[in-house]
């Protein structure tokens, strides 16, 4: 899941200030709805909206099966152009004014995220640094001009600590491709937890406490359940930190690993149908040990070339230093249904020291060279992803 993304947008931020600047004061600007989510001053000036109506609030369809433009949006010719530029479908656009001292609760916009579709945009118009907005626990820092994805699902709130008024354009929009690549590419966060883990211990530790056959059955399959959870969760985690990027979404045709592939650079992961969580590290391994060049065009299958082989080395030694960091056992990675069956037999070779794809490694400047002097050598890693193109275009076609 994607909590929120800081999207690479071009936008002219003094222009659209120089235009909405006159709409600071007179026009219809109301009061927020949802009376019960904020104190103090929070309001709505609404430029496309169900039916093109501007004294409807709202940014749902009620009982329009269309959006429109207002009346003042078409008014507005900087605040289109902008529009134009969002290669997608767009339903609500809305300026937020939250005015000095007030504040937003916490509180969540029911299956408002990218995830079922629909992703909620912030662009601050006006601003101050005493702005507070967080995302669960997250202060996110919306500067002016900058493009946010914001996943309204998630508990969020608003506090305005400065002395003048934060002044958001929000836009709610259709996810397409378009969408999905600027937010995946975007400077994000992203979770991925199924169950709460607290319920579900708490669930675990009564059907303990009862301790019949059926009871500890469940147990086993809840904790079961709850550590592969975990495990994909910190898996993800580990592949958003060191700057690579992936998809949760459905994976209808068969693929070399279940519910894992590979598009435009992309890891593409069907939690459903992942039989082997560890599958994860070492599809990464791929994209991580390609400079970027040549990762953001890697899709599945791989082509059978020396590249590839190669990179299939590297991808088996970058998993196990992988496995080392995050303090996992290899076998999740190198496990019976993989390898050809040699899973075992690579885990122990490697925990004997005897390693394979570590030159290429460190030909690529991931590692640390063999002659270093001091105690620091594979699996340790200098750079988890590939920071220099040494690969000619010659040795690319091969």
């Amino acid at each position: 899941m994607i909590c929120f993304s800081k999207l690479n947008l071009n936008i002219n931020v003094h222009l659209l200030q120089n235009e909405l600047n006159d709409l600071l004061t007179g026009n219809k600007w109301m009061p927020h709805y949802n009376t019960a989510d904020y104190t103090g001053n929070w309001h709505v000036l609404p430029l496309r909206t169900p039916g093109g109506n501007s004294d409807n609030p709202f940014a749902d369809l009620l009982s329009h099966k269309h959006f429109e433009n207002t009346a003042l949006l078409n008014t507005l010719p900087q605040t289109c152009i902008l529009l134009e530029k969002l290669k997608c479908e767009i339903f609500s656009v809305r300026l937020l004014n939250l005015q000095a001292g007030s504040i937003i609760k916490a509180h969540r916009d029911i299956e408002l995220a990218f995830e079922q579709g629909e992703a909620r945009l912030h662009i601050p118009i006006f601003t101050n640094p005493d702005v507070e907005f967080y995302v669960d626990e997250d202060r996110v820092v919306m500067n002016e001009g900058d493009c946010w994805y914001i996943n309204a699902n998630i508990k969020h709130r608003v506090t305005n600590k400065g002395k003048t008024d934060r002044i958001h354009l929000v836009i709610d929009c259709k996810v397409n491709d378009w969408l999905t690549k600027v937010i995946i590419e975007g400077e994000k966060k992203t979770i991925f937890i199924k169950k709460d883990p607290d319920a579900t211990n708490q669930i675990v530790t009564s059907l303990r406490m009862a301790n019949t056959t059926s009871s500890n059955e469940l147990a086993n399959q809840m904790e079961k359940e709850l550590n592969n959870n975990l495990l994909i969760a910190k898996l993800l985690d580990f592949i958003s930190e060191i700057g690579l990027h992936y998809q949760l979404e459905k994976i209808t045709e068969e693929t070399f690993l279940p519910g894992i592939k590979l598009r435009n650079g992309v890891l593409i992961v069907d939690t459903e149908k992942l039989l082997y969580p560890g599958d994860i590290l070492h599809e990464a391994g791929h994209l991580a040990c390609m400079p970027s060049e040549i990762r953001m065009n890697m899709s599945d299958a791989l082509p059978n070339d020396n590249l590839n082989e190669g990179g299939e080395l590297m991808a088996i030694a970058w998993s196990y230093a992988a496995t080392v960091h995050l303090d996992i056992d290899p076998n999740l990675v190198f496990h019976d249904n993989g390898y050809k069956g040699g899973g075992q037999s690579l885990t122990e070779n490697f925990a004997q020291g005897r390693f394979f794809g570590v030159p290429l490694l460190q030909w690529n400047g991931m590692t640390y060279p063999p002659d270093h002097h001091t105690n620091l050598s594979f699996p340790k890693m200098v750079n988890w992803t590939c920071r220099q193109n040494r690969y000619t275009s010659d040795t690319i076609e091969e």
